[in-house]
């Protein structure tokens, strides 16, 4: 019987040291809410905007349904029928068709200044998964695992562009910052120059 009343204290204990509303460390105040349409993401016009605490959040269920929690009500939006979310500060966009092959999901926004990069967690039981890196060229464009095979594809006339931005694939460089954008993103609006 104390294991049992041990076990519901441990239970309740992380509940009791939430606070009223998340914070960013810097002190911005987190808010969350979602996306009706392609161009409400690309301007990020968030419906339903609230901060972020334990009885308003936007939470993913296993089958990629957005679960909208307003004042600890549930309001679910089924896979498909929103262009994404907004949680603490990062964009997400809804990609794909449901079905057990395909890469369907929620993609992170990482940066939109020229092509949109984005990231993504895939599941493993074993490793605990790993994160995938994707683009797309528009925000009705398909979102394209980032390879060197797939860039070739989709900027075959501009080789210079390509090989640049193959070279810093090796070892993620094309993560680092330049000039406010990813590497990949500064070379993508370089070219243009």
């Amino acid at each position: 019987m104390k294991r049992i009343a041990f076990f519901l204290f441990l239970l309740q204990s992380p509940l009791i040291a939430v606070s009223a509303f998340s914070q960013h460390s810097d002190g911005k105040v987190l808010t969350n809410g979602i996306f009706i349409t392609s161009q409400d993401l690309a301007t990020d016009n968030i419906s339903e905007q609230v901060k972020t605490d334990d009885l308003n959040t936007v939470v993913v269920n296993l089958d990629n349904n957005v679960l909208l929690i307003r004042h600890g009500l549930e309001q679910r939006y089924k896979f498909g029928t929103l262009s994404g979310y907004y949680k603490d500060g990062y964009r997400y966009r809804a990609f794909g068709e449901k079905s057990i092959f395909s890469a369907s999901g929620y993609y992170k926004v990482l940066d939109d200044a020229g092509l949109i990069i984005y990231s993504k967690r895939s599941g493993n039981h074993k490793t605990g998964g790993k994160t995938f890196y994707y683009y797309s060229t528009g925000w009705e464009a398909p979102v394209r695992k980032l390879t060197r095979q797939n860039l070739r594809k989709d900027f075959s006339h501009d080789p210079v562009f390509v090989d640049a931005a193959t070279s810093t694939l090796q070892g993620q460089v094309f993560l680092t910052e330049k000039n406010g954008h990813m590497l990949i993103n500064d070379l993508y609006l370089s070219r243009t120059k």
